[in-house]
């Protein structure tokens, strides 16, 4: 599997989230991300552009569960949108892979992730995040995101 090392500062994020497993994530995430859309002009010192995040923190392992959250980087955490949440992304060096192609093949994508990380031997933190720029053209085959998986 193709794949890229980078090293990111930390960043802020502001938005919606909900509590997961890797099995329910496919109908638990796509309702966050209409939500966050039709809001996401709300949120106030937005670092702007064609870039969201999907930041994913793991938080039972055994169970596969995480907090998905569905959203944009800030430059500060001031005005707060209701209902939205923040967060901190650690700094890290990063594995980065890319998803092409329409998001009914992401399980496929993230299994081969999966396998690639036990794989290679890289030791895989508890969080990651989707990036979405202008190359992310929704469900279309054309579409493509990167997958920023921290390592140690």
């Amino acid at each position: 599997m193709d794949y890229r090392t980078e090293n990111k500062d930390s960043f802020k994020v502001v938005g919606l989230s909900v509590s997961t497993t890797v099995q329910g994530a496919g109908n638990d995430v796509p309702p966050v991300w209409g939500d966050f859309l039709k809001r996401y002009k709300e949120i106030k010192n937005y670092i702007g552009g064609m870039k969201n995040y999907g930041v994913c923190f793991e938080t039972d392992k055994k169970a596969c569960k995480f907090r998905y959250i569905a959203c944009a980087e800030v430059s500060e955490f001031e005005n707060i949108p209701e209902s939205m949440i923040m967060a901190e992304v650690d700094s890290s060096k990063y594995a980065v892979f890319t998803h092409k192609g329409k998001l009914e093949g992401l399980n496929e994508t993230y299994g081969e992730i999966t396998q690639f990380m036990l794989k290679s031997g890289l030791k895989q933190k508890n969080f990651w995040f989707e990036f979405y720029d202008q190359k992310y053209r929704g469900d279309k085959p054309e579409s493509e995101f990167e997958i920023w998986v921290a390592i140690e």
